[in-house]
């Protein structure tokens, strides 16, 4: 792949082109709009300009566990929270609740004015004041659950400064290039009602499910209206958004969006098939039953397969079991099950083929170098597989199946999400390829959130194995952090690597690397460095890479106008452009 490379000059640039004005537009002042609401102009509307009004129906896979967006780490729950949030900068360039920016020239600073006029969905005004404690006393708190690795750099946190009840000052201690990208990942969240919670030591638990939605506020295009677990969620637009189109009309265009709660992947595609919900993220095997849907009004997206989004396989290597601990902390082994992984195999029967093999972590496109020759590479090999088997000391009896020193059989139980028919299909075809080669490896489906609960629920996690996905959102290297740095909040298959237990050497340098990259601001040094860190996070196989599948989407195109797609299972991208037709 070529690498293109793009200065931060040049991105900043294009932000504060696109951020500082609010456009030439004459509206009249509506109730709830700031004095200066982002204009979004109909060239980034695929129908133009909606109508206001109606409803939007799009199934949620589980239950969300929390409204709260620092401590929220499931799609479930950031489905919603996605909707009910917003942060002071966009990295797409757009503008969002700040209404300018200003880098410094030495890099290591952002000063920030806030959109004149803006509120939470509930009606309070928005100052500098929450911005500050939203980092300062929530994200950078010691006992709270956010992802800190993303906004460290020399191991400290930028200092956040309220110059005014509009503006903010941000300043790392050293030049940071990942300062924009922490900026733009942090919603801004309201001090009136969580700062009691956060006094209290209990912000982990502040906006559970249980919380009446009249006590959660953001700053995103909907607002919570109500939830009844097992059911469904329904959101309301937030009266007070501060986006408008270019006639003036403020955002969202639609009412309501509701999102009943159905985990089954066949019974979500009857629905859409039946008319009653109006977008579906497909399964490879939907694509040719929805295509004859066309004269339905059912339109169907296929996109290239990205260099972002993972789906892997996890071994904990915490696991509370001595023997299977040591085994997964064998590199060995890791390696022994990426050749086990048949990812063509994968690919073939639960994608149709719409997916690519992939041996190293997902990255932005402009840092990825996966597709290199000489990038490690484990492409499915039986035989290589039961050698390093075999080199460990765990060689097969007469019926083929292998067993530790103590003769305990070499047995783990691989978790995947029930209801998902990719995620089990590929955990039982990697189960069977294992029992050719004498492990025995046993599928556990469990509903989505009970897999989360296993993965980081606790330290040390409860799962021995799981074959999940894994998003990496735009594929910032900084925001990788929380997953491949030691101490990173999602670094689920060795957490006791944050506290020094242990730490392999490979680790330490992706450590380094990781931070080195983060002070590096020339872009052609910084991709050397994450060329490194790619190549050592293959060869020592911490997840087991499998592959990227092409993006679907399925939506009915004769009901929802300026549909631009989904992330994960429910998340809408762009949700306040929608509207009914």
């Amino acid at each position: 792949m070529k690498r293109q490379l793009y200065t931060i000059a040049a991105l900043v640039g294009l932000i504060l082109g696109l951020i500082g004005a609010s456009g030439s537009v004459s509206f009249a002042q509506q109730a709830g709009l700031p004095a200066s609401p982002l204009v979004v102009p109909a060239t980034q509307m695929p129908d133009g300009p909606g109508q206001p009004g109606g409803t939007l129906t799009i199934d949620d896979t589980d239950n969300p566990k929390t409204f709260n967006p620092i401590t929220e780490q499931e799609s479930s729950s950031s489905a919603v929270t996605s909707l009910l949030n917003a942060p002071l900068i966009n990295t797409s360039g757009q503008g969002a609740v700040a209404q300018a920016f200003e880098v410094s020239a030495d890099q290591r600073s952002v000063t920030l004015t806030l959109r004149k006029g803006v509120r939470f969905s509930d009606g309070t005004p928005v100052t500098a004041a929450d911005v500050v404690f939203t980092l300062v006393n929530v994200v950078f708190n010691p006992s709270v659950n956010s992802d800190k690795a993303a906004w460290q750099v020399a191991g400290q946190f930028p200092k956040v400064a309220a110059l005014d009840a509009q503006t903010i000052k941000i300043t790392a201690p050293v030049a940071f290039s990942g300062l924009l990208s922490a900026i733009a990942s942090t919603p801004v969240l309201p001090k009136h009602l969580l700062a009691a919670a956060v006094q209290a030591g209990a912000f982990n638990a502040a906006w559970g499910v249980d919380t009446d939605p009249t006590q959660i506020a953001g700053l995103g295009p909907f607002r919570l209206k109500s939830f009844t677990p097992g059911q469904q969620v329904i959101l309301e637009r937030n009266p007070f958004y501060w986006k408008v189109d270019e006639n003036g009309t403020q955002l969202p265009y639609l009412n309501e969006i509701r999102m009943p709660i159905v985990s089954d992947d066949n019974v979500r595609l009857l629905r859409f098939s039946n008319g009653q919900t109006d977008i579906y993220p497909p399964r490879p095997e939907d694509i040719p039953v929805l295509r004859q849907q066309a004269n339905q009004g059912v339109s169907v997206l296929v996109q290239q397969a990205g260099t972002v989004d993972l789906n892997v396989i996890a071994f904990n290597q915490d696991t509370a079991d001595p023997d299977l601990r040591a085994l997964f902390r064998d590199l060995r082994f890791r390696q022994a099950m990426a050749y086990a992984a048949n990812r063509q195999g994968m690919i073939s029967a639960n994608l149709n083929g719409l997916g690519e093999a992939r041996f190293g972590p997902g990255i932005a496109s402009t840092f990825w170098i996966g597709d290199q020759a000489g990038f490690p590479s484990f492409s499915f090999n039986l035989q290589k597989a039961a050698a390093l088997l075999n080199q460990i000391g765990l060689v097969p009896d007469k019926s083929g199946l292998r067993h530790f020193a103590d003769g305990k059989p070499v047995e783990f139980t691989l978790l995947t999400v029930q209801g998902s028919t990719v995620l089990t299909n590929d955990a039982v075809l990697f189960s069977n390829d294992l029992a050719k080669i004498g492990v025995k490896a046993d599928v556990r489906p469990l509903d989505l959130n009970a897999v989360i609960d296993q993965l980081i629920g606790s330290r040390p996690p409860q799962y021995q194995a799981a074959r999940i996905s894994l998003g990496g959102g735009d594929g910032d290297p900084n925001l990788l952090r929380s997953i491949y740095q030691s101490s990173g909040n999602l670094h689920f298959w060795k957490f006791s690597d944050g506290s020094g237990q242990e730490v392999p050497a490979w680790q330490k340098q992706v450590d380094q690397l990781l931070e080195q990259q983060a002070q590096t601001l020339d872009l052609a040094t910084r991709a050397d460095l994450l060329d490194q860190f790619q190549t050592i996070v293959a060869q020592n196989q911490p997840l087991i890479f499998l592959y990227n599948a092409q993006g679907l989407e399925a939506f009915r195109s004769d009901r929802v106008g300026n549909f631009t797609g989904t992330t994960g299972s429910a998340t809408l991208l762009n949700p306040e452009i929608l509207f009914r037709k």
